[in-house]
């Protein structure tokens, strides 16, 4: 895949960021949520990411992102809670790198 090919998942009403990211994942890869692998919660705290993005009681959160890997892919969640996935050029170059000691 192209490392510049993104994909952006808007802000649920109701679902967890941590959640949507889960979602988004799959939904690139095309395979069902529960078989994402490894869990999210292997890569980091999905309740700290979770509660990062909750709205307070009086107003949007300030301005700001995470970024992390996870299931190669390099995800960004914006401070409206938005899911951008990113391939990981690192992830894939490792991955062309163990497929060629393979074939060897």
């Amino acid at each position: 895949m192209d490392s510049q090919v993104s994909t952006q998942s808007s802000p649920g009403a109701q679902t967890p960021v941590s959640i949507r990211v889960v979602e988004a994942v799959a939904a690139r890869e095309g395979i069902d949520p529960l078989e994402v692998s490894p869990p999210l919660h292997d890569v980091l705290d999905p309740t700290a990411l979770d509660e990062l993005f909750e709205p307070t009681g009086t107003s949007q959160r300030p301005d700001g992102t995470v970024s992390f890997t996870y299931h190669g892919h390099r995800v960004r969640v914006d401070s409206d809670g938005r899911v951008t996935l990113e391939d990981d050029p690192k992830t894939q170059r490792d991955a062309r790198t163990q497929a060629g000691m393979e074939s060897q």
